[in-house]
């Protein structure tokens, strides 16, 4: 049931309205309706709203380094400003070209800039070149201090930066200090007897410059002087003696030396053996000779006749010859020939020789010998101090920044 401690339960409140009067649900259900449509529009409208303040801050915000509205390109456009800083920095006070005077300002454009060599260019976030003759650094040295002045204009954003100094050219105001610059009124003390009184300052006279010196004073009296230091070396080299030639290849190094020489060298062989001779041969030189021994055997038939006799009782016709010897003897006489074989041995000496060959065959040798370098350097001097013997160290180069004073006191 509805009351008014669920005064916000809706659920509740139509509930109750349904079991009251059913004949009303449409009628809720349009206000219904027209209450969410409400709820919706005032929705959006607040958000639109909150939407619009915010950006209306944003727009009025300002860029804690330069001072302007960030747009897309705000990165780019502050690194530029940020490059500047820097490179006043050190034109002005690196360099000794800050205003020495009270109130006196140096001022140099981009392009100068540019052709002195401390940039290459200087494009905005759309790779468009800004403005080199617009665009500026300045430097004015008040009383107590120096004010630098950047002004960066680009083809859709200009804008300028402003940093203050000590005079030992520390930065007051980089990181958004609140810094007031001393008037020169502040700096002027009283004076009692109507700027009569005697000044017991010495004065200067410039006849004289003092020593060079590499530490630097903030002194206004002091002049500053550039100059490109190198370093120089002499290599002192001792030689060891050359080996003997050699056939196996030698690797060299910085401690080493190798040379190679063209030269023969005599390589001796031996020939094959001659064929077997029975001629002795010439002894010569060099020239190797054996000997072999062959034994031959051949049989030779020799052939003999012997004549003997036998007793027969008759005469026999193959006989050589039958002599009667009375009644029922008869002496025949018989030829009987023999051919045995004779054995004969013959010993034949042959001869054999090989001579030795000597080639001169072409041949690459090599030597070596030590290397002992002893390298000297210089200290870092000008260049056209370059000791005989020495040569240049390339990479040494240093830029060096000397200071003297200008004027000396009387």
């Amino acid at each position: 049931m509805y009351t008014e401690e669920n005064e916000f339960d809706y659920n509740a409140y139509l509930n109750e309205d349904d079991d009251n009067n059913g004949s009303n649900n449409s009628f809720f259900n349009i206000r219904l309706i027209i209450k969410i449509m409400i709820i919706i529009f005032v929705l959006i409208l607040i958000i639109f709203l909150v939407f619009k303040i915010k950006n209306h801050n944003y727009s009025k915000e300002e860029n804690p380094v330069t001072g302007s509205n960030p747009t897309d390109t705000s990165l780019v456009f502050n690194n530029n400003l940020n490059l500047l800083k820097g490179i006043s920095e050190e034109y002005f006070f690196a360099k000794g070209n800050y205003p020495k005077e009270v109130n006196e300002t140096v001022k140099v454009k981009v392009n100068d800039l540019i052709s002195k060599g401390y940039l290459t260019e200087l494009k905005d976030g759309n790779n468009q070149v800004c403005g080199y003759n617009t665009s500026y650094i300045e430097m004015t040295r008040n009383i107590k201090d120096y004010l630098l002045e950047i002004n960066l204009s680009c083809i859709n954003r200009s804008d300028s930066a402003r940093f203050y100094y000590n005079l030992e050219f520390s930065c007051l105001t980089c990181n958004g200090e609140a810094y007031i610059s001393p008037k020169e009124d502040d700096e002027k003390e009283p004076n009692d007897n109507n700027n009569n009184s005697s000044d017991n300052t010495p004065s200067l006279v410039c006849k004289e410059f003092g020593p060079w010196t590499d530490e630097y004073k903030n002194d206004d009296n002091l002049e500053v002087d550039t100059r490109t230091l190198v370093k120089a070396y002499k290599d002192t080299v001792t030689y060891g003696d050359w080996s003997i030639p050699s056939e196996t290849p030698i690797l060299e190094s910085d401690t080493l030396e190798v040379k190679t020489v063209e030269g023969v060298k005599s390589v001796t062989t031996l020939g094959e053996w001659s064929e077997l001779s029975k001629e002795k041969p010439e002894s010569l030189p060099g020239r190797q000779i054996k000997t072999s021994k062959k034994t031959s055997t051949s049989y030779q038939t020799k052939c003999s006749t012997s004549t003997y006799t036998v007793e027969r009782t008759t005469w026999d016709a193959s006989a050589t010859k039958c002599v009667s010897k009375g009644i029922g003897k008869v002496t025949c006489t018989y030829k009987k020939t023999t051919c045995p074989k004779v054995k004969k041995t013959k010993t034949t000496t042959y001869y054999q020789y090989q001579d030795t060959i000597v080639e001169e065959i072409p041949t690459t040798y090599y030597l070596s010998r030590t290397i002992d370098k002893v390298t000297d350097y210089t200290d870092y001097i000008l260049e056209s101090e370059i000791p005989e013997g020495y040569q240049k160290l390339s990479g040494s180069e240093k830029i060096e920044y000397r200071y003297r004073e200008k004027c000396v006191s009387k």
